[in-house]
């Protein structure tokens, strides 16, 4: 219910979808709902989140939807939740199913507002923003379903949505949004640099819960942060929840080429480990994927997984206890079935939620994936 201290990685296959409610107050980061295999009931590997985030919302109006970035696995099924269009045109009751909740205030890079191309996914949820940006001036800006913020580290360093919920915005510079437009007939160029890197701090009486979600940001902008951030004030990258960059791919903490497909065509960061190091007490790391095992589909990489676990373990063994805070929303070790992952965020740090935790994903192998396949991770 609104007002919970919570956080719920949704079972989105590989797409993020992060809901954050705390101080009465809901944000979601990014959404990938698969509308017709969510409101399919007899499809359990398609689970269909909508409900969850309509009961966080009070009076069908989300506080704040985070776009990390325009990617379609970040952006699809936007309109299919969020009313879209001037906040006056909302259908309070429709004929078919539930009224569409409201955003009241979307966050976004400059890159995000104005993108070098669109999607099928991205679209309705890019119109949105540029229907949103053109009133910008106008008193109808302030309005609750009209309020847009568009960001950078430049324009944006610290906030508060509410007491006790704070942000802090750790990327994008102008030179990670502003990136160059691909030419007439070469492949797109990618967008995940622009992603915004975000902080969230929620306080629970003496004690704070750090959550670190970074979209699909790249190793580069990973290392910025190490020597920029991390080499003057680590706390300022602290996590007791961290969700995996890029479903867990290597291409976040490392560099591939000639297909990765092999070891000697990876070589890993240390600056952008170092910069994604700073676990609180016993961190958790979400993989926003389908399940990782050996030799799947990737993302997500058991590569990465595994110097997810080395972080988790800092620098000691990796036990069945460390194992266990390594959390997938694709499924587990034996079995591809999805699961959301729900924290409670407590004085004294996160912790899963008794009624809501998946199983633990070990080390093995074996078995297909939730979904398809994809380029290696």
């Amino acid at each position: 219910m609104r007002g919970d201290y919570k956080l719920t990685a949704f079972a989105a296959g590989c797409g993020d979808s992060i809901l954050l409610e705390a101080h009465h107050k809901t944000v979601l980061t990014d959404i990938h709902y698969r509308a017709g295999g969510a409101q399919d009931d007899t499809n359990d590997d398609v689970p269909d989140f909508a409900p969850d985030i309509r009961k966080a919302c009070g009076n069908n109006h989300l506080d704040i939807f985070v776009s990390t970035h325009p990617d379609k696995d970040h952006v699809g099924g936007f309109c299919e939740v969020f009313h879209c269009g001037p906040p006056g045109d909302w259908v309070a009751d429709p004929e078919d199913g539930e009224p569409k909740i409201i955003v009241d205030e979307i966050w976004c890079s400059p890159y995000g507002a104005n993108p070098h191309y669109e999607t099928a996914q991205s679209k309705p949820l890019v119109d949105e923003i540029k229907r949103r940006k053109a009133l910008q001036g106008s008193w109808q800006a302030d309005l609750a379903g009209n309020r847009l913020v568009i960001m950078d580290t430049t324009t944006h360093t610290t906030g508060t949505v509410t007491s006790g919920l704070e942000w802090r915005l750790l990327a994008p510079t102008p030179a990670e949004w502003d990136i160059p437009k691909a030419e007439e007939g070469c492949a797109q160029t990618s967008s995940n640099p622009t992603s915004l890197v975000i902080q969230w701090s929620v306080t629970r009486s003496w004690g704070k819960n750090h959550i670190l979600i970074a979209g699909d940001t790249s190793v580069e902008v990973l290392e910025r942060l190490e020597a920029e951030v991390h080499a003057k004030n680590p706390d300022h990258l602290a996590w007791h929840i961290l969700i995996s960059p890029h479903h867990c791919s290597r291409r976040s903490i490392g560099r591939v080429w000639n297909g990765g497909c092999i070891d000697e065509e990876f070589e890993e960061s240390a600056e952008a480990l170092t910069a994604l190091g700073e676990q609180r007490g016993d961190g958790y790391v979400i993989a926003s994927s389908r399940r990782v095992i050996r030799g799947g589909g990737t993302p997500p990489s058991y590569h990465a997984k595994l110097r997810y676990l080395r972080i988790l373990a800092r620098g000691g063994e990796v036990t069945d206890a460390v194992r266990a805070r390594f959390r997938c929303t694709g499924g587990n070790a034996a079995s591809d079935k999805p699961a959301h992952i729900v924290f409670n965020l407590n004085a004294t740090g996160p912790s899963l939620a008794a009624t809501s935790a998946p199983a633990t994903v070990g080390l093995g192998g074996g078995g297909g994936s939730v979904g398809g396949g994809g380029g290696y991770g």
